[in-house]
């Protein structure tokens, strides 16, 4: 399914990068701009959620004339704070340090370079360093291994490249930044397609379950840059248990990533996610996202029941259409969704326009929606909500894919769970400090103004009447007046 960037899906973003970087504790971003159309959009992205908490660093290093002005362009048509710093000097004297003259390793070189000098400018800052990775090049490992691929944020690598197009013409990337061939400038007259041995319309088509369209040799290459590149996406490996011997004997990796492996990270990222301390929202788009990408999903969503209202809300999913995300509210026992939730079983629809359970037909056709499995969020056997993954061709869902799903269901429940009497605890927790407060204050005017415990009390519930304060703000001021 194409997805379409949206002003509503800049917001998300721009929301996203704020939080990030107050939960971080830094003071704003760094970035590398290139004059190319991915630091162009993150730029933008930058400057509408940081304003000029935002450095630009354009790192000329032998780069020719235009991609040096189309940088500053971006710059200054985002009025973005930059600096340049040429590393053309430094990089010939390391070059010839290391004595090399192969150009890919000399242009990976100068990627590492680049990223040297962000990270120092970053850490000078207390600054994080923004990466301007998308998901087409980051599925083929295109990016240099710590280099770009080593950023602390990377608001755009969810989006294939040409969503990353649409999103450029949204914000209004300037038209010559949009129409220029991709180039990582790593020597002249390189381009991302002619190194890539593919055009990133195949890749995308590729990445999107449309690999019948691609001729055998880009296909192959494709997945053979998969293979090759795997192992700079995995997450470190973690050992159950200690080992009497120095090093654990391991079975040699595979060089293709399996459906198994694919879901063992995904599960390891969701885990890492659900015991940190990040907002419950980011928490569920990140797990929609991942399912997502591991079960290549055209759509996956998330969504929880108020109990109360008897109600399903969508609380996440890594759609962008806004046709999907406005406004979804279902009824219990409506739909797919609400019958999950009645029935508390999986539900499988092999066509959803042919399912009878399924009442959103004409939004499915239009979002080009076909095959769908919807598995029950639960906590202790009572159903809290829902996950949903879509294709966009006919497709049979396996035992694996069920067993995955379920199991990042039973996951984001317990991240709900965890969220809920987390936020129980600290009301509670406030609410005994607040009368603990009040008691105090209640003792003080008791001790020194001769009152007994009702007096006193119905002289705090007054006064906070009549300052239209609380009762707990009236207490501290008498212990800060009294106890002075």
């Amino acid at each position: 399914m194409p997805l379409r960037p949206s002003p509503h899906h800049v917001s998300e973003l721009v929301a996203w990068i704020a939080q990030s970087v107050r939960n971080a504790q830094a003071q704003g971003v760094v970035l590398g701009i290139s004059g190319g159309i991915d630091s162009a959009v993150c730029a933008a992205l930058a400057k509408q959620a940081l304003g000029d908490n935002v450095l630009g660093l354009i790192l000329p290093c032998h780069t020719l004339a235009e991609d040096l002005q189309d940088a500053r362009t971006v710059c200054r048509h985002f009025q973005i704070p930059y600096e340049e710093v040429d590393l053309s000097e430094v990089f010939d004297h390391l070059a010839r340090l290391l004595g090399s003259s192969n150009a890919r390793f000399l242009g990976n070189l100068k990627a590492r370079l680049r990223m040297a000098v962000l990270y120092h400018r970053a850490a000078e800052l207390g600054y994080l360093v923004m990466g301007t990775s998308n998901r087409s090049e980051w599925e083929v490992g295109y990016f240099t291994k710590y280099g770009d691929a080593a950023a602390d944020i990377q608001p755009i690598v969810h989006l294939l490249k040409k969503d990353v197009q649409r999103l450029a013409r949204v914000l209004k990337v300037p038209k010559p930044i949009l129409t220029k061939p991709p180039s990582a400038g790593l020597w002249p007259g390189q381009t991302d397609e002619e190194e890539l041995g593919f055009s990133y319309r195949e890749l995308d088509s590729f990445l999107g379950g449309r690999e019948r369209s691609l001729t055998p040799p880009a296909r192959r290459r494709i997945e053979e840059l998969q293979a090759q590149t795997a192992h700079k996406r995995r997450p470190p490996l973690c050992f159950a248990q200690e080992t009497s011997e120095p090093y654990p004997k391991q079975e040699p990796l595979a060089l293709e990533t399996s459906p198994a492996d694919k879901s063992v990270e995904a599960l390891t990222v969701i885990s890492k996610a659900i015991t940190s301390d990040q907002f419950l929202d980011d928490i569920l788009r990140l797990i929609v996202m991942v399912t997502a990408e591991v079960l290549h999903s055209s759509v996956c969503s998330l969504w929880l029941l108020d109990e109360e209202e008897r109600v399903l809300r969508l609380r996440a999913t890594q759609a962008i259409n806004p046709e999907y995300v406005k406004d979804r509210v279902l009824k219990v026992g409506e739909g797919v969704v609400g019958k999950v939730v009645v029935e508390n079983k999986p539900h499988i629809a092999l066509n959803v326009l042919e399912d009878p359970d399924f009442k959103e037909k004409e939004l499915a056709r239009r979002l080009g929606l076909v095959s769908m499995l919807s598995i029950p969020m639960r906590v202790r056997n009572r159903v809290i909500g829902v996950i949903n993954c879509y294709t966009s061709e006919l497709h049979r869902f396996t035992q694996l894919e069920m067993s995955v799903l379920t199991a990042v269901a039973n996951q984001a429940a317990v991240a709900i769970e965890n969220t809920e009497l987390m936020i129980k605890s600290r009301i509670i927790e406030e609410e005994l400090e607040k009368r603990k407060i009040i008691e105090k204050a209640k003792d003080l005017l008791i001790s020194r103004r001769n009152m007994s415990g009702e007096e006193a009390y119905r002289w705090l519930q007054k006064k906070s009447m009549d300052t239209r304060k609380s009762m707990r703000e009236v207490a501290e001021a008498v212990l800060l007046t009294l106890e002075g």
